[in-house]
């Protein structure tokens, strides 16, 4: 929390580009100051309008910045950066553009702990959105555009660790299945992956173990669930049943070998088209592949429901409560 006499830094503090000439109050973190206004605080945070409510004294040895009070705070200077940056330059909010986690975390963190709502609101509709509570919902959104993320990065990872570290659990079904798919090897869900400015994205350990231990549960539920019509005998009134059991081996060894891979959230025309074969189409005959069809959408309903109980969370009813309360 903001403490207005305590320093947090031992080093001399450095400036930041944040530094508004007839600002009237200093914040510093990680001995790094910003100097803005307390009024514009006050009308975004009722902890800083309170705070500014009652004045206190300054300790003897603390000194005043240009004239101005200190407030020391424990959070990092990145994301204070971030979320005055927001505040008084108007960057990051409201914007149709993707937003990176970094972004989202720092006003999930900081909108919770200071009342920011605007911040808060608008980090809760972007995570919601991309990582949804219905299968409805799931196949509506346009993945990456409410968030700045890439097929293979460690934005998954860093997403469940934000969930898990603000109580969203209605946010963690989806991120946990997500870091368990390919690309993601069971080596990088442990070691983490790289990002580009230098850092690593690992999950916490619970959620790392979570996340191990869930493969054989999803490979099993996958196969008979959304998958389940790869398993069964010729279907009846098969035209060729020659040509529909070869195509349904052909998909089977592709999906479970030489290791297997995760498809119990794809649509049937995401498995047909962009997954398992792109040069061709799931070559059995109109019935077959009418009830292939049929068998695929109603298990992967079915793999939906279960999603929350493979990594051991409450039911999808449960956890949309969460969301109505957030609201």
């Amino acid at each position: 929390m903001a403490d207005a006499t305590s320093p947090t830094h031992a080093t001399d503090p450095t400036r930041s580009d944040i530094w508004f000439e007839d600002g009237n109050v200093v914040i510093q973190a990680e001995g790094k100051q910003f100097k803005v206004h307390r009024g514009v605080l006050a009308a975004n945070s009722s902890i800083f309008k309170d705070m500014f409510a009652m004045p206190q004294p300054l300790a003897e040895g603390e000194k005043t910045v240009e004239g101005c009070p200190v407030i020391h705070v424990s959070d990092s200077a990145a994301d204070i950066a971030i979320v005055l940056r927001a505040l008084f330059l108007r960057g990051h909010v409201a914007t149709r553009q993707a937003l990176s986690i970094t972004i989202i975390a720092a006003f999930l963190r900081l909108g919770t702990k200071y009342d920011i709502e605007l911040l808060r609101a608008e980090a809760l509709n972007r995570l919601h959105y991309e990582y949804p509570s219905t299968l409805e919902e799931y196949d509506k959104i346009n993945k990456w555009s409410m968030i700045n993320g890439r097929w293979g990065d460690g934005t998954h990872f860093a997403v469940v660790n934000l969930a898990r570290e603000q109580g969203l659990l209605s946010v963690l079904p989806l991120s946990l299945y997500l870091s368990c798919c390919y690309p993601y090897s069971t080596s990088e869900i442990a070691t983490g992956i790289p990002s580009d400015d230098g850092t690593t994205s690992r999950m916490l350990p619970d959620d790392l173990i979570r996340c191990l231990g869930a493969w054989n549960s999803i490979g099993i539920k996958q196969s008979t669930m959304t998958l389940a019509w790869i398993n069964l005998p010729i279907y009846p009134n098969c035209k060729n049943s020659t040509q529909c059991t070869k195509l349904r081996v052909k998909v089977m060894k592709r999906v479970f070998y030489p290791f297997v891979e995760f498809f119990g959230l794809h649509t049937w025309r995401e498995f047909e088209t962009c997954w398992v074969y792109p040069e061709e189409n799931l070559d059995m005959c109109d019935s077959c592949y009418a009830v292939a069809e049929r068998l695929h959408e109603d298990g992967r309903s079915k793999f939906w429901e279960t999603l929350p109980g493979i990594f051991g969370l409450p039911e999808w009813e449960e956890l949309r409560k969460e969301r109505e309360e957030l609201k």
